[in-house]
This record gives structure tokens, sequence and C-alpha cells, in this order.
């Protein structure tokens, strides 16, 4: 029972983990994205879209940002913006095994 408690922890301690790191990775690549498109503030436009439980936030600024076309992105930005791609990515890995292994946890203890 202890050891299980202990487990359910630390996969809950992960799902936290990697969702923080999911949520910041998607407001820099927001902004990195709006300030290449010369939207005004994209530091307003990354919180709206980190921002939200349902991700409305982000729909908002993928909706709005098609009326302005990339205008200067270099190739050091798309760099940077694949490696964020692939952290968000596996921030999302970090959510998926900490819930799982969460929920195995709590159903083995049997809550």
């Amino acid at each position: 029972m202890e050891r299980n408690m202990v487990l359910a922890v630390i996969f809950s301690a992960a799902a936290v983990v990697g969702a923080i790191e999911t949520v910041y990775q998607v407001y820099q690549l927001t902004v990195i994205d709006a300030a290449a498109r010369g939207l005004k503030h994209p530091k307003l436009w990354g919180l709206l879209a980190a921002n939200g439980n349902n991700s409305s936030g982000l729909l908002l600024y993928l909706i709005g940002r098609r009326n302005y076309p990339v205008n200067s992105m270099d190739s050091r930005q798309v760099v940077v913006m694949e490696k964020r791609k692939k952290t968000a990515g596996i921030g999302l890995v970090f959510v998926a095994v900490g819930a799982i292994g969460l929920v195995l946890c709590l159903a083995r203890v049997g809550l």
C-alpha cells in the first residue's frame, strides 16, 4: 500500500512537470511565431495561447494569425521552433506516462 502511494506521487509529479513544460513551450512557440508574423504584443498572444483549460486562446491565435503571413523568420528561429516542438512533445509524453501510471497505481490501491 505504501509503495503504491509513493509511486502515485512520483507519477503525478511527472505529469505535473510535463504539463508545465508543455505550456511553457506553447508560450514560447507562440511568441516566436507572432513576432515573425509581425503581430502586435507577441508576449500577450503567447499568454493567451498558453492559458485556458479548453485551449480557446490557442484556437483564437491560430484563427487570428491567418491574416498575417510570415514576414521575417531566419534559419536560427526555425531551428529554435523545431527544438521547442520536440520539447513540447517530450512534455506530453511525461503527462501521458504520469497519468497512466497514476491511474494504474490508484486502481491497484482500490481508490
